[in-house]
Formats: C-alpha cells, structure tokens, sequence
C-alpha cells in the first residue's frame, strides 16, 4: 500500500498562524547520524553576475529592470531553463544546470533580480496538491514562484507557465522558510532512494531553519516509520496535526498506523477526514484498483481504474492497469487503446518492455 508506506510532501504546505511549540527531533536509532551543513540558496556565481549585467545592458523597447530580466530569464533562446518539478537546486546550481522545480528557479531568479537592485520575494501559492509516484513513494507538491517590483508594476515570474485562477491565493514567505523547504525537498529526495540517514539529516536541518512548518514534521514521521520507530512516528504526525489540523497526508499516514495497530478508536477519530482526502488523491484510487484486481473483483477495478485517470490523466501506470484489466475481462480493443496509451505516457526511465501487447499477459490469462 503506498499511502500506508510513504507520503513525502515536496516543496511547502501553509504554516499555521499561532505558534506552537515543537518537541525535539527524535533521533534514528541504529542508523549513522550525518549533520547538514547550511546551504544559501541564493549565493550567485560570477556567471549569474556577468548574465544579468549583460541582460540589463541590452536596449529593448522597456528600459525596464523586472520585466527585461523576466524575459530573459524565461525565454528559451536566452537561458533556455528546463522545468523539472523534482529537481530541487540552489540558484547557482539552477543557472549552471539550467533546469528545476519551481523553488530552485525562484531561488535563481530572486537571487539575480536582487543583484540587479530589485525587491524580489518568494510566493507561495494555495493551489490543489499535485500527486507523483516514485518508487515505494508517494509525492505531494504544492507550488512556489517568485516576484518582483519595478516602478510601481509588480511582477510574478512562474517557470511551469501556470495559468493564474481567478481568486488564488497567496502568501509572501521568508528567505527562511524557502531556505527550509530546499533542505525539505533535499530530504524528500533522499527518502526516495529510502537513504533514511540522510534523509532525516536534511529534514533536521529544514526543522532546525524554521520550526513549525508541518510537512517537515509529516516526512520525519516517514522516515521513523519507515526505521520501525512508530511511537516517534505517531508523535511526529500528531506535530504536523497540532500545526496544522487539516494535513491530508499526516492525517492518511496516521491514520494508517492506527489501522495497522490495531487502534480502531483512534482511527475511527480521523477516518472521515481521511477518506473525503483519499478521494481526491488518484493514486490511492489507483492502489484501490490494484486490491480490487487482485481478488478478482474486475468491474470494481476498472471503476477506480478509471477515477483514477479522471482525478490524473497523464500517469501511464493507470492506462496500464486498466488495459490489463480490460483484457482480463474480454475487451481486447479497449485493453489495446489503453496500452498505447500508456506506452506514449512511459517516461524514458521506464523500461517499456514492461508494458506488453495484448495477448502477452501470461500473468493475467482468464481462468478457464
């Protein structure tokens, strides 16, 4: 079950407003301890100094510092950047490698506009939670872009291109806090290549940055769970939910090791909150399908098969499963059309042998 195994929030969930005292970060035991040493996020090379004078000195029809460093910045034939939401860099790696997620281009961007003299800021903005699975893990990423001002005009500069809803909000965050949600998303990482070590290291130090952000608390009490440290674990969560009562993912995972231990009247306290979430998440749909499948109940997985590529339709592993199950049950057109699908949705780390033809399911051959 993945949700039961991971849940890691990459980037940053809403702080609460009061202020709560954390407890101290449980150690890991039987595990080598590492410290992180600090990171600037926005320390700038000599090759982001010599980029922005050189882009400033350009004439253009805006004598305009925001707006012609915006452009550059998010132009292709001049920085060229890549978009990558599971690269995480500090600014001078991000301008270096050209590439990553919406923080380690908000780090690269604030950090050359206020080299430039502009006030830049990081935002963060309150958008529904983006699912991703890797491995054994499940990722929650919500979003992050950066902002400046120029004679009177404020600009947002946002490297996925979103378009902006109307009435989104919004909120201003600290050096700080960005500085700790890179040691989050570092440690986030970590935890995927399941190198708990490190990966608590990092969400010490993020703790360490700025306490009381919630997603940290909630992807410490991962890596104690996954370290069989339960009670720590619980403890861990129970942080998250006093900072933040509404966090889908501390309320699952707890939830989850009530379930497991047996604690049906904790659990039962948070079971409502947790299934009005888990509704929402097309990968718990998708792991439903899965159990469904496996004790033969095919109508009803291909029902959550299908919520699950309505809730996200761009992850591969969901056409796939349902081409299966569509085969298993007769529908070999259908079971094809799928599986084209998901061969077209395979990114280049999948080895597409794994997604076979109709008619080579040997796991999957009707029962006689």
């Amino acid at each position: 079950m993945v949700l039961s195994v991971l849940a890691a929030v990459l980037l940053s969930a809403c702080a609460a407003n009061e202020v709560i005292k954390t407890p101290p970060v449980p150690k890991l035991t039987s595990q080598p301890r590492y410290d992180i040493e600090r990171i600037d996020p926005l320390a700038m090379s000599p090759e982001m100094k010599q980029f922005v004078k050189t882009q400033l000195g350009k004439k253009s029809f805006r004598d305009d510092k925001a707006w012609k460093l915006a452009y550059a910045s998010m132009d292709p034939w001049v920085l060229d950047f890549e978009y990558d939401p599971l690269v995480t860099l500090t600014a001078s790696e991000a301008f270096r490698t050209r590439r990553g997620n919406c923080l380690a281009f908000s780090n690269m961007f604030i950090a050359m506009a206020r080299y430039a003299g502009l006030n830049a800021w990081y935002r963060e903005v309150e958008i529904e939670p983006e699912w991703d699975s890797r491995e054994d893990t499940l990722l929650v990423s919500l979003h992050v872009n950066a902002a400046t001002r120029n004679r009177g005009m404020e600009y947002v500069i946002d490297v996925s291109r979103r378009p902006v809803s109307e009435g989104e909000r919004h909120r201003k965050i600290s050096d700080r806090e960005a500085e700790a949600q890179l040691y989050n998303n570092l440690g986030a990482h970590a935890l995927v290549k399941n190198d708990l070590p490190m990966a608590h290291a990092y969400f010490r130090k993020a703790e360490e940055t700025m306490s009381g952000l919630p997603y940290i608390w909630s992807n410490l009490g991962v890596v104690l769970n996954r370290n069989e440290q339960v009670e720590d674990a619980i403890l861990a969560y129970e942080t998250a939910l006093q900072l933040d009562d509404r966090h889908s993912v501390s309320l699952n995972n707890l939830y989850s090791i009530y379930e497991e231990r047996g604690d049906l009247e904790k659990a039962q306290k948070l079971q409502q909150q947790v299934e009005r979430n888990r509704r929402k998440n097309p990968y718990y749909m998708h792991y439903l399908s899965e159990v469904a499948f496996s004790e033969l109940r095919w109508d009803e997985a291909i029902d959550y098969a299908k919520r699950a590529i309505r809730l996200e339709d761009t992850e591969y592993s969901f056409y796939y499963t349902l081409a299966q199950l569509q085969y298993q049950t007769g529908k070999a057109d259908l079971a094809e059309s799928n599986l084209r699908i998901a061969k077209n949705l395979a990114p280049e780390w999948v080895d597409t042998g794994e997604l076979v033809l109709p008619g080579e399911f040997p796991e999957f051959e009707p029962d006689d």
